[in-house]
């Protein structure tokens, strides 16, 4: 992964929420890097922290959370301190996410078309997303000098506390004159900063205004083109064109009469037969006189349409101009924004990515209109029209049958691969992960306590948590009663000093109950937050479930190659 492009990294990401109890801790310290076309599984129990951190990512957190600390680096920012108004252009544009129930993200009153194209027409400011772009860096700039004046400020506090301790009142008084001189500095590059995106503002808006209106002006003259076209076509549009016209509508109108007149006949013949027939002969012939009648409309229905297309298709010069004017005027409006023509065929086409049949009919319907796994490409396909290149996936088969997870897994893999994606995966079952995942983190208490690739996790588990979770998997081959994690989670509006696991743990030691372990290599990929790792500790051999678990998972590969081999 080393020579991979980093999409986003997050770096000791601390998120807490007021209650009227306290403040509960529900991300701390996260830790990771998505690279460039992976997908990255985590996985944990409710409650663990997931999905704070993925909502963190695309900055929709609750109106009580708290960023304490820590970075989520995405593109050169730092998406825990831009501006909404900056976000806007990142959230669903480039990071997209696919949340938990797809009734509950979709308006049932709303018709399906219209909340597929809606963010496409909200975002769809061209000028303004270019705009945007070339001001990030100096929004950077303006952002960097604040958070140099603020780890200035820690720094001190920190220096002061010390000399405080050792009584250093020369040290204190030094310190106090450094830091004024500093803070001068600080305060003087926070205004220049400021003065000078405010400046780039005003200027990088001007230029792009100026230089989409010269791309629009291109369309001017064609326009113009297009228009006096029309008008000369107008004076003379009594020619050929009309002749053509006039003989499709008298073939019509020969067609319709022969038509009628096989009818008015055929219809005759029935009523001589019916006046003299009598009992069953004359019910059977009143059926027959209605099935004639239905099929005499069908016919004359048919024919006509056929006709309407065929006096579509000798177009008058003029009307052809007419729609070549209204095509320019379409393209004209695309220099400045998504239209709802283009929104529609994108929705479309996307539709159908997605494996939705149908899309023409299906955009007009409601969400009530399509089952569980229909709503839920539903909201896949809202999440892809923007042509992400990041894709939060928070828990998106939770509510849906084993048969529609596998296809909805499946989708999702096959999106991945055809768009370039880069995946974040968020679940409570390691089973789903397992064929679709590159990386697994595994998330407890609000922290990460093991981090590997995918084979890692599964064949070579360090901590006593992901033992848990592979041993309470369900599995055809296994026998035995799953095993059940004892315990709850901790309560994380005090959350435990040493491991948080350790109550749980029935491998826990002294010092799980007293320190906090650190994060443990264990190989260049894998990395587990456990004192089971320590050079000092007692060795533990793994669990008979996992490793009975491991054996099966081993197994399962070559009874598939062997029964391909015999076939």
């Amino acid at each position: 992964m080393a020579n991979q492009n980093i999409k986003i990294e997050v770096k000791d990401l601390r998120i807490s929420f007021w209650t009227t109890q306290g403040m509960v801790r529900a991300v701390r310290g996260v830790d990771f890097n998505l690279y460039e076309k992976e997908t990255l599984a985590i996985v944990g129990e409710s409650g663990s922290g997931k999905s704070v951190t993925s909502r963190a990512i695309m900055g929709i957190l609750a109106g009580n959370a708290v960023i304490d600390e820590g970075k989520i680096m995405y593109d050169g920012q730092d998406l825990t301190r831009i501006e909404e108004e900056v976000f806007h252009t990142i959230r669903g544009d480039r990071i997209g996410m696919i949340f938990q129930d797809p009734m509950s993200s979709l308006n049932p009153i709303m018709r399906i078309g219209k909340q597929i194209t809606e963010g496409m027409l909200i975002n769809g400011d061209h000028r303004k997303k270019e705009y945007k772009r070339r001001i990030r860096q100096f929004y950077n700039d303006y952002f960097d000098a604040k958070d140099a004046k603020r780890s200035e400020r820690r720094k001190y506090r920190e220096q002061l506390k010390k000399h405080k301790e050792n009584g250093e009142n020369d040290k204190i008084a030094e310190l106090k004159n450094a830091r004024k001189e500093k803070l001068r500095e600080l305060n003087q590059a926070i205004k220049d900063a400021r003065r000078t995106l405010i400046k780039e503002k005003r200027n990088k808006k001007k230029d792009v205004y100026a230089e989409y209106k010269e791309k629009a002006k291109a369309f001017d003259t064609q326009i113009e083109k297009a228009k006096q076209k029309i008008k000369e076509e107008g004076k003379s549009e009594s020619g050929e064109w009309k002749k053509r016209a006039e003989n499709v509508k008298q073939e019509r109108d020969e067609k319709l009469s022969q038509l009628d007149s096989a009818y008015q006949k055929k219809l005759d013949d029935l009523q001589e037969q019916f006046r003299a027939s009598a009992g069953t002969q004359k019910e059977n012939l009143a059926r027959q006189k209605r099935s004639e009648q239905e099929r005499y409309k069908q016919e004359r229905k048919a024919l006509k349409k056929e006709y309407r297309q065929k006096l579509k298709e000798e177009k008058s010069p003029k009307a052809i101009y007419r729609q070549e004017l209204s095509e320019l005027k379409e393209k004209k409006r695309r220099t400045y924004k998504t239209t709802k023509k283009e929104a529609k065929e994108r929705a479309l086409k996307v539709m159908a990515d997605v494996g939705i049949p149908e899309p023409e009919k299906r955009f007009r319907q409601y969400p009530f209109q399509f089952s569980g796994g229909m709503r839920q490409r539903i909201v896949i396909a809202v999440a892809l029209t923007a042509n992400p290149d990041v894709l939060i996936c928070d828990e998106p088969t939770t509510a849906l049958d084993v048969t529609i997870q596998a296809q909805i897994l499946e989708l999702i893999k096959n999106l991945k691969e055809e768009r370039n994606l880069s995946v974040i995966f968020i679940t409570h079952d390691l089973g789903v992960v397992a064929n679709m995942a590159d990386r697994v983190a595994v998330m407890y208490a609000g922290k990460i306590v093991e981090i590997g690739t995918v084979e890692e996790i599964f064949y070579e588990p360090k901590h006593p948590y992901t033992w848990a979770l592979l041993s309470s998997m369900p599995d055809l081959n296994v026998q035995d009663r799953l095993s059940a994690i004892p315990g709850t989670p901790p309560n994380m509006l005090f959350p435990p000093k040493g491991d948080a696991f350790a109550d749980r743990n029935q491998y826990a030691m002294k010092i799980d109950f007293e320190k906090e372990p650190p994060m443990f290599k264990v190989s260049d990929t894998h990395f587990a937050a456990t004192w089971l790792l320590h050079k000092d500790a007692p060795k533990v051999e793994l669990p008979d479930a996992v490793k009975r678990r491991i054996e099966t998972m081993h197994k399962a590969p070559e009874q598939t190659s062997a029964q391909g081999g015999q076939s």
